[in-house]
């Protein structure tokens, strides 16, 4: 999903590649992402944050134990924190980075090519600015809410991040369903 971001965002043209620095321990993934976007890329989480005013987590939930100590020290008090790690509540969040700035966001599958619906929820720190900085990341995936509880978003995962899959499953099995009565 964070390249599917960094896809929107250039779209859209928010920024420019070179602003735009992705980290992965991959290095085939890191030599993708270059080639396809033009972005600057480095193994490295720390050098990825830092100076930024925006940092996008787009990691597995298994790996949030590993990452934080890592950017904890390395992102600016000022920058906004955008985080689309499934199941993981802004309070984690707070306590593993020690910072306030950060919005919670849960993007859908159709997000990928433009298409999706993704909820997302705030602190009370983030700026009027970053607010609508949120709003112009996540509006390059498709339509965009924000919510006033991280309650809500639990709740709209379910519905939006699941019914996608579930439609696609459908649409399969009555494609099987024709091609079977010929």
């Amino acid at each position: 999903m964070g390249e599917a971001i960094i896809k929107g965002i250039l779209d859209k043209e928010l920024t420019t590649p070179d602003h735009i620095v992705a980290s992965d321990p991959w290095e085939a993934r890191r030599t993708l992402m270059e080639q396809q976007f033009g972005v600057q890329t480095t193994a490295s989480n720390m050098d990825a944050v830092r100076g930024a005013n925006i940092v996008v987590l787009s990691i597995k939930p298994q790996s949030i134990g590993k990452v934080m100590p890592d950017l904890h020290s390395n992102i600016d008090p000022a920058a906004l924190v955008i985080s689309i790690i499934a199941g993981v509540r802004i309070s984690t969040l707070r306590g593993g980075l020690y910072h306030d700035r950060i919005v919670r966001a849960m993007p859908n599958t159709p997000a990928q090519v433009g298409k999706g619906m993704t909820v997302w929820h705030p602190t009370p720190y983030v700026t009027a600015t970053q607010m609508a900085q949120t709003e112009a990341v996540l509006g390059a995936l498709g339509e965009q809410l924000a919510v006033d509880d991280e309650s809500y978003l639990d709740m709209a995962t379910g519905l939006s991040g699941s019914g996608p899959g579930f439609v696609m499953l459908i649409i399969e099995a009555m494609i099987d369903a024709g091609v079977h009565m010929g």
